[in-house]
């Protein structure tokens, strides 16, 4: 799935605008409060943000390129054929996890959107980070389901723990 591939590079690459801008932020914000005794106002807040964000943006391509932990105790005691099903098994547990998160997380920043709901100093609005948030992990979902789809086609180096 080359365009789901791009996909994921893309947003993996937003992280890495989102992680630079951060550096930024916590750059002027650490200078302001040590030579002029003046923070960057609203920095925690916008960290904050860009931390959460980073770390959703960037879950869809680490799922797709198996760079999450693994522990393959018994792997190769197991035959290639269980090691392609429980390969497949274990991205549809994992997508329909990510599922359910999104689904709630989904939930929650309507929520928070209906009553208004923002940042203290920024005003930046919480429902609408949520919402994004829920929709990156629709997006891991969809990961997940491929790297099973790719384990079960037997991809080089797929294993049942991931």
């Amino acid at each position: 799935m080359i365009w789901a591939d791009r996909l994921f590079a893309l947003l993996a690459l937003l992280a890495g605008v989102l992680a630079a801008a951060m550096m930024v932020v916590t750059t002027v914000d650490v200078g302001g409060r040590y030579f002029f005794n003046r923070p960057l106002h609203g920095a925690f807040e916008a960290t904050e943000v860009m931390m959460g964000l980073i770390v959703f943006l960037a879950l869809p391509l680490a799922t797709r390129r198996r760079e999450h932990i693994t522990v393959t105790l018994f792997d190769h005691l197991l035959p290639e054929r269980v090691k392609r099903a429980a390969g497949l098994v274990f991205g549809l547990v994992c997508a329909a996890v990510c599922g359910l998160l999104a689904w709630r997380l989904g939930l929650y920043g309507e929520r928070l959107l209906r009553v208004g709901e923002v940042t203290l100093e920024l005003g930046i609005p919480r429902g609408g980070v949520a919402t994004a948030m829920s929709w990156l992990l629709w997006v891991a979902a969809a990961a997940f389901v491929l790297d099973g789809l790719a384990a079960l086609r037997g991809r080089p180096g797929a294993t049942a723990g991931g």
